[in-house]
């Protein structure tokens, strides 16, 4: 099995530890390769700590976590997406990987291929997901932690603080006016 840079490839999918205070409930998946019956293997890499797994000779899932050594077993997982030009990819490897973690022994679906969610109504989702977070007076720091994964080391002159920034502003534009207009009925003319 081969091992990348997280930047080498969209297919990756990073992961985060979650927190006990987190934990909502038995959905979430959990750090249990055992569990999960198929080949892996892991090392540390500079990037964080790299897992593939592989549930078949033609699938792979390729795993960073955040810090360079495995999380202890049963510990529960999120995934962090991130917004760059292959969040689409980075999307729906995460959404592959958790369904397969979640059942593993369950066979893949049909080749027939599931609708995709549009890419705006994730962006909907996370904008209210923003709102939420800034209505409790969450720092802009800590939106974009909850949203994206840890802020950066220089965070004042990031780009990270603008996107966060531009997230609130147009989610809060939106719920001001633009998601009104989509209540509307249309008008008949």
């Amino acid at each position: 099995m081969l091992f990348w840079t997280a930047d080498a490839t969209a297919r990756v999918v990073h992961v985060r530890v979650v927190d006990v205070h987190e934990t909502t409930g038995a959905s979430q998946v959990r750090f249990n390769p055992d569990v999960w019956g198929t080949r892996y293997i892991g090392r540390p890499t500079p990037d964080g700590y790299h897992l593939v797994v592989a549930p078949s000779a033609s699938v792979r899932h390729h795993l960073i976590f955040q810090s360079r050594d495995p999380p202890p077993l049963d510990t529960p997982l999120a995934p962090v997406v991130l917004w760059d030009a292959w969040h689409s990819e980075r999307l729906e490897a995460a959404h592959v990987f958790w369904r397969f973690a979640a059942r593993p022994h369950v066979p893949a679906a049909s080749s027939l291929s599931s609708s995709k969610p549009h890419p705006r109504g994730l962006k909907i989702a996370y904008m209210a997901w923003a709102l939420d977070l800034a209505a409790t007076r969450a720092s802009e720091r800590d939106v974009h932690r909850a949203l994206f994964g840890e802020p950066p080391g220089a965070w004042e002159d990031s780009g990270a603080r603008s996107r966060v920034r531009t997230l609130i502003a147009t989610a809060r534009r939106w719920r001001d006016g633009a998601a009104f207009r989509l209540l509307k009925a249309p008008r008949l003319t």
